[in-house]
């Protein structure tokens, strides 16, 4: 690796290298994305027919649909939601490996990237959930919200801990916290700016595409889940390197 690729970066740089890799890689970042919104699709039309509960109900059916079973949308909702939990959870990581694959010179393989996260999927999901859980816990009374942001913000590398350095849940929350430390603001800082361009560029996209019936949403999703991803693990390496002087080459062994 080149020392350009494992110096310090500030958030021009963190934002430049960002789309750098999304342009470089499109087709197979989308199509990591494009995978898991046609199976939570696919998913979602089968709970429901099976639920007999029907695909999304248009606002003019609404007096039709409170005199339906609400029980039934209830389960198909949460069924729903636990497919997509793992569904997602799952092309973050392929995600996060296939962005590690430009920095340790290997091409983008969209199978091997699932592979490799499916062999981790247990660590994953509890990481994940286990600091959801916390964060929401905390964001529930009005006083707990401003604890709720600053752990946010301290376990945000919880998924690129698990995927790049194979730790457990608990070793990913403290390995994410251990390295915002002392560097809170300027982490809290970045990760703002790559939400503001995300949701930008996914409202704009959001005015044309997702006006599209059916797949408008899906389309827009595609389109930018990689850019917060690649924004995200970037920051990871970063803080990484400042940190402990690591490549990601030696990082990733």
């Amino acid at each position: 690796m080149t020392s350009a690729e494992t110096k310090p970066r500030d958030l021009s740089n963190i934002v430049n290298e960002t789309f750098r890799v999304y342009k470089a890689n499109f087709i197979r970042l989308i199509a990591i994305v494009a995978i898991v919104e046609v199976i939570q699709f696919a998913i979602g039309t089968i709970v429901f027919t099976i639920m007999g509960v029907g695909l999304v109900v248009p606002f003019r059916d609404w007096e039709e649909w409170v005199d339906g079973d609400v029980g039934l949308l209830i389960v198909s909702m949460v069924i729903i939601l636990l497919f997509s939990f793992v569904l997602y959870s799952l092309m973050e990581g392929a995600l996060i490996h296939a962005i590690t694959g430009q920095y340790t010179k290997r091409p983008i393989e969209i199978a091997r990237a699932y592979i490799f996260v499916w062999r981790r999927i247990g660590a994953l999901l509890g990481a994940v959930l286990l600091a959801g859980i916390a964060v929401g816990a905390m964001a529930i009374t009005i006083i707990g919200i401003p604890f709720a942001v600053y752990f946010g913000v301290r376990w945000f590398g919880v998924p690129q801990a698990v995927i790049l350095e194979a730790k457990s849940p608990r070793e990913a929350l403290s390995r994410s916290s251990d390295l915002v430390k002392n560097t809170w603001w300027r982490v809290a800082g970045i990760l703002v700016v790559l939400v503001l361009i995300v949701g930008a560029m996914g409202g704009i996209l959001g005015i044309t595409l997702g006006l599209i019936p059916w797949i408008g949403e899906s389309l827009v999703m595609m389109l930018v889940t990689p850019i917060g991803v690649i924004g995200a693990t970037l920051l990871y390496y970063d803080l990484v390197f400042r940190k402990e002087g690591y490549s990601l080459e030696l990082m990733t062994r």
